[in-house]
């Protein structure tokens, strides 16, 4: 290429990387010379002359529930054109299964990691150091100091109790995720303090492993129980609570209400549809994308989290008690 273009090798270094004094002849010249020969840039060979490839690893906790699909789209939007190419691996909620995809990511030296971590995570400051730039999502890890990106969990919860209260509920329940976990942590508090701050009213949690079959479970057990409220901890619980409402024979919004965590298409379609506390995924993702390219850059980024809010969607899916309501 430097032959065809009457240039030296260096100066077709400084061209594709963009170092260096080049006049725009010569530039030109050397571009027109790549295009004409059909050059792509080898990342691999790169990555062997440098520190850290141009590769993001984006480790999930289950890659079955659509928020992470959303999540890992809403990273690689933000990434596009920056020159990093993404590695989605998923981990099943397993901590073992993460330590093992991490030690596959490792080997392939990449400049940062989006990390949701497993419940149970063992996952320390030392660990993380391997992948350079890190970011959590939606989870934290105590004792880990790395920037992470969360939504308001307790306020957004405790909007949805207080939805259902305002309709004269008094028995509400909510369905939620493994115990582990830190989003169970900060939504349980929230529905336990917005329960609290309502004397007439009986707060009833169960807790799951966050999948639709776990949820009708424990749906079927607070139904049993008179309860003419529920919440949902993400949409997977939702969908399964939705699922043991029908499966009971009662009605919703007639016999039970329902509010859920997490938009997912289906809940539109459902008659009525299913009121939602709308988790801003893309707009989770693509700060924690920000951050990456921030600090991949080389600006200062503290540690620490950084809260999107979700809101309250309103459709049918809660009205006034219509059995055992007090």
């Amino acid at each position: 290429m430097a032959r065809a273009a009457g240039v030296s090798a260096q100066t077709v270094s400084r061209v594709l990387n963009g170092t260096g004094q080049v006049s725009e002849k010569t530039r030109a010249t050397v571009l027109a010379v790549i295009e004409a020969q059909g050059y792509r840039p080898n990342a691999v060979g790169r990555s062997l002359r440098a520190s850290r490839t141009p590769m993001v690893g984006v480790l999930v906790a289950d890659i079955g529930n659509p928020f992470y699909a959303r999540l890992h789209r809403a990273i690689e939007r933000r990434l596009a054109g920056s020159g990093f190419s993404l590695m989605l691996m998923n981990c099943d909620d397993d901590a073992l299964v993460e330590r093992r995809q991490l030690e596959l990511l490792r080997s392939y030296r990449p400049t940062g990691l989006v990390v949701v971590p497993s419940v149970g995570s063992s996952l320390s400051d030392g660990d993380l150091q391997a992948f350079g730039h890190v970011v959590s999502v939606s989870r934290v890890l105590e004792g880990v100091h790395v920037p992470a990106v969360v939504t308001n969990e307790r306020e957004a919860v405790g909007s949805a109790v207080e939805e259902l209260v305002a309709y004269g509920h008094s028995e509400i329940a909510m369905i939620l995720g493994p115990r582990e976990a830190s989003t169970t942590r900060a939504r349980e508090e929230g529905f336990l303090a917005a329960v609290a701050r309502h004397p007439r009213c009986r707060g009833l949690v169960r807790h799951t492993d966050g999948t639709r079959a776990g949820a009708e479970v424990a749906a079927g057990e607070v139904l049993d129980a008179e309860v003419t409220g529920v919440v949902g901890f993400n949409a997977l619980v939702t969908e399964g609570i939705v699922s043991a409402v029908l499966t009971s024979g009662l009605r919703c919004p007639e016999d039970v209400s329902v509010i859920g965590f997490t938009d997912a298409g289906w809940m539109t379609l459902h008659r009525p549809a299913i009121s939602v506390i709308d988790q801003p995924v893309e707009e989770m993702g693509a700060l924690a994308g920000q951050l990456l390219l921030d600090m991949a850059s080389g600006k200062s980024v503290e540690p620490g989290p950084r809260v999107v809010p979700g809101v309250l969607v309103r459709r049918g899916s809660v009205a006034a008690p219509g059995r055992g309501g007090k």
